[in-house]
Protein backbone atom coordinates (compact mmCIF):
# COMPACT_ATOMS: atom_id res chain seq x y z
CA UNK A 1 0.00 0.00 0.00
CA UNK A 2 1.36 3.25 -1.05
CA UNK A 3 -1.17 5.53 0.62
CA UNK A 4 0.07 8.66 2.43
CA UNK A 5 -3.00 10.02 3.58
CA UNK A 6 -3.13 10.07 6.87
CA UNK A 7 -6.60 9.27 9.41
CA UNK A 8 -5.21 12.58 11.16
CA UNK A 9 -5.20 14.71 7.82
CA UNK A 10 -9.21 13.49 6.89
CA UNK A 11 -11.08 13.54 9.94
CA UNK A 12 -9.63 17.01 10.31
CA UNK A 13 -11.12 18.02 6.26
CA UNK A 14 -14.33 16.62 7.48
CA UNK A 15 -14.01 18.36 10.73
CA UNK A 16 -13.75 21.84 8.92
CA UNK A 17 -16.92 21.19 6.93
CA UNK A 18 -19.44 20.14 9.79
CA UNK A 19 -22.19 22.26 10.69
CA UNK A 20 -25.23 20.51 11.34
CA UNK A 21 -24.56 17.09 10.65
CA UNK A 22 -24.81 13.80 12.34
CA UNK A 23 -21.57 11.98 12.81
CA UNK A 24 -21.17 8.36 13.66
CA UNK A 25 -17.53 7.27 14.51
CA UNK A 26 -16.46 2.96 14.30
CA UNK A 27 -15.09 1.65 17.54
CA UNK A 28 -10.98 2.90 18.32
CA UNK A 29 -9.11 4.87 15.99
CA UNK A 30 -12.14 6.68 14.52
CA UNK A 31 -13.43 7.78 17.50
CA UNK A 32 -10.47 8.45 18.80
CA UNK A 33 -9.65 10.59 15.89
CA UNK A 34 -12.82 12.56 16.00
CA UNK A 35 -12.85 13.33 19.26
CA UNK A 36 -9.35 15.24 19.41
CA UNK A 37 -10.68 16.77 15.98
CA UNK A 38 -14.20 17.25 16.14
CA UNK A 39 -15.23 16.53 19.07
CA UNK A 40 -19.01 18.08 19.45
CA UNK A 41 -22.74 16.87 20.69
CA UNK A 42 -23.65 15.85 17.54
CA UNK A 43 -21.02 12.83 17.01
CA UNK A 44 -22.00 9.54 17.94
CA UNK A 45 -19.05 7.31 19.38
CA UNK A 46 -19.56 3.43 18.72
CA UNK A 47 -18.17 2.10 21.55
CA UNK A 48 -17.53 -1.46 21.26
CA UNK A 49 -19.36 -2.68 18.61
CA UNK A 50 -17.63 -3.70 15.98
CA UNK A 51 -19.43 -4.30 12.73
CA UNK A 52 -22.17 -2.05 13.58
CA UNK A 53 -21.56 1.61 12.88
CA UNK A 54 -22.75 1.62 9.15
CA UNK A 55 -26.06 0.22 10.46
CA UNK A 56 -26.18 2.61 13.21
CA UNK A 57 -25.68 5.46 10.83
CA UNK A 58 -27.98 3.97 8.56
CA UNK A 59 -30.62 3.34 11.65
CA UNK A 60 -30.16 7.06 12.26
CA UNK A 61 -30.62 8.34 8.80
CA UNK A 62 -33.49 6.53 8.07
CA UNK A 63 -35.10 7.70 11.58
CA UNK A 64 -34.01 11.44 10.96
CA UNK A 65 -34.34 11.99 6.84
CA UNK A 66 -34.33 15.71 8.45
CA UNK A 67 -30.68 15.05 9.34
CA UNK A 68 -27.68 14.07 7.35
CA UNK A 69 -25.76 11.49 8.44
CA UNK A 70 -21.79 10.85 7.86
CA UNK A 71 -20.12 7.46 9.00
CA UNK A 72 -16.61 6.99 9.64
CA UNK A 73 -16.50 3.67 9.71
CA UNK A 74 -13.34 1.04 9.20
CA UNK A 75 -12.34 -1.33 6.29
CA UNK A 76 -12.27 -4.22 9.17
CA UNK A 77 -15.33 -3.36 10.95
CA UNK A 78 -17.23 -2.87 7.83
CA UNK A 79 -15.76 -5.93 6.33
CA UNK A 80 -18.07 -7.67 9.16
CA UNK A 81 -20.95 -6.69 8.11
CA UNK A 82 -21.19 -6.34 4.12
CA UNK A 83 -24.96 -6.92 4.45
CA UNK A 84 -25.25 -3.57 5.37
CA UNK A 85 -24.16 -2.18 1.60
CA UNK A 86 -27.37 -3.99 0.30
CA UNK A 87 -29.48 -2.60 2.89
CA UNK A 88 -28.18 0.58 2.50
CA UNK A 89 -28.76 0.71 -1.56
CA UNK A 90 -31.86 -1.22 -0.93
CA UNK A 91 -33.13 1.76 1.89
CA UNK A 92 -30.78 4.34 -0.23
CA UNK A 93 -31.56 7.26 2.37
CA UNK A 94 -30.91 9.95 0.75
CA UNK A 95 -29.07 11.62 3.79
CA UNK A 96 -26.49 8.86 4.18
CA UNK A 97 -22.77 8.84 4.06
CA UNK A 98 -21.13 5.73 4.47
CA UNK A 99 -16.90 6.99 4.35
CA UNK A 100 -14.87 3.70 5.11
CA UNK A 101 -10.96 4.83 6.70
CA UNK A 102 -9.27 1.94 4.58
CA UNK A 103 -5.80 1.27 5.81
CA UNK A 104 -6.11 -2.18 4.65
CA UNK A 105 -5.50 -3.51 7.87
CA UNK A 106 -7.13 -4.42 12.09
CA UNK A 107 -5.75 -1.39 13.10
CA UNK A 108 -7.25 -1.60 16.05
CA UNK A 109 -6.69 -5.15 17.16
CA UNK A 110 -2.76 -5.39 16.36
CA UNK A 111 -2.69 -4.73 12.62
CA UNK A 112 -3.76 -7.98 11.01
CA UNK A 113 -4.44 -7.39 6.96
CA UNK A 114 -7.92 -7.07 5.60
CA UNK A 115 -9.31 -8.28 2.53
CA UNK A 116 -8.48 -4.95 1.44
CA UNK A 117 -4.45 -5.45 1.21
CA UNK A 118 -5.19 -7.77 -1.47
CA UNK A 119 -7.61 -7.94 -4.38
CA UNK A 120 -10.71 -6.75 -2.75
CA UNK A 121 -12.12 -2.87 -3.22
CA UNK A 122 -15.10 -1.57 -0.40
CA UNK A 123 -16.10 1.09 -3.39
CA UNK A 124 -16.47 -1.92 -6.00
CA UNK A 125 -18.26 -4.07 -3.75
CA UNK A 126 -20.54 -1.03 -2.80
CA UNK A 127 -21.24 -0.49 -6.20
CA UNK A 128 -22.48 -4.61 -6.45
CA UNK A 129 -24.42 -3.92 -3.65
CA UNK A 130 -26.65 -1.65 -5.35
CA UNK A 131 -25.00 2.07 -4.38
CA UNK A 132 -24.79 4.07 -7.00
CA UNK A 133 -22.67 7.22 -5.58
CA UNK A 134 -19.42 4.54 -4.66
CA UNK A 135 -16.55 6.49 -4.82
CA UNK A 136 -12.16 5.58 -4.27
CA UNK A 137 -9.93 8.42 -3.09
CA UNK A 138 -6.18 8.41 -2.08
CA UNK A 139 -5.80 12.05 -1.71
CA UNK A 140 -6.90 15.25 0.24
CA UNK A 141 -7.49 16.67 -3.09
CA UNK A 142 -9.88 14.01 -3.70
CA UNK A 143 -11.19 13.46 -0.51
CA UNK A 144 -12.05 17.19 -0.22
CA UNK A 145 -14.57 17.16 -3.08
CA UNK A 146 -15.75 13.70 -2.06
CA UNK A 147 -16.89 15.39 1.57
CA UNK A 148 -18.18 18.73 -0.57
CA UNK A 149 -20.53 16.34 -2.43
CA UNK A 150 -21.74 14.24 0.36
CA UNK A 151 -22.51 17.55 2.83
CA UNK A 152 -24.71 18.97 -0.16
CA UNK A 153 -25.55 15.96 -2.88
CA UNK A 154 -28.36 13.46 -2.08
CA UNK A 155 -26.82 10.55 -1.42
CA UNK A 156 -26.60 7.52 -0.32
CA UNK A 157 -22.72 7.64 -0.75
CA UNK A 158 -19.86 4.85 0.01
CA UNK A 159 -16.70 6.81 -0.08
CA UNK A 160 -13.42 4.47 0.60
CA UNK A 161 -10.54 6.04 1.54
CA UNK A 162 -7.08 4.98 1.35
CA UNK A 163 -5.42 6.04 4.16
CA UNK A 164 -1.89 5.31 5.52
CA UNK A 165 -1.39 2.88 8.49
CA UNK A 166 -0.75 3.51 12.37
CA UNK A 167 -1.92 4.51 15.06
CA UNK A 168 -3.30 7.98 16.89
CA UNK A 169 -1.22 8.99 20.51
CA UNK A 170 -3.67 9.46 23.08
CA UNK A 171 -6.65 8.22 24.99
CA UNK A 172 -10.40 7.66 23.66
CA UNK A 173 -12.75 8.93 25.99
CA UNK A 174 -14.96 6.00 26.58
CA UNK A 175 -17.57 7.81 28.80
CA UNK A 176 -20.01 5.76 27.08
CA UNK A 177 -23.27 6.94 29.33
CA UNK A 178 -22.28 10.76 28.85
CA UNK A 179 -21.47 10.86 25.46
CA UNK A 180 -25.09 8.48 24.96
CA UNK A 181 -26.77 10.98 26.97
CA UNK A 182 -24.97 14.62 24.75
CA UNK A 183 -26.13 12.89 21.45
CA UNK A 184 -29.64 12.14 22.46
CA UNK A 185 -30.31 15.76 23.52
CA UNK A 186 -28.04 17.05 21.02
CA UNK A 187 -30.51 15.02 18.06
CA UNK A 188 -33.68 15.82 19.99
CA UNK A 189 -33.16 19.48 19.75
CA UNK A 190 -32.77 19.47 16.05
CA UNK A 191 -36.75 18.28 16.05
Amino acid sequence: MSATLTRTAATRLLAERLTSEVVVSNLGQASLELQQSADRPLNCYTFGSMGQCSSIGLGLALARPDVRVVCLDGDGSLLMNLGSLCTIATEAPRNLALVIWDNEVHQTTGGQPTATAARSSLAAIARGAGVEKALEVRTEEELGRAYDRILREDGPFVVSVKIARGRTEGRLDRDVVGYARRFRQALAARS
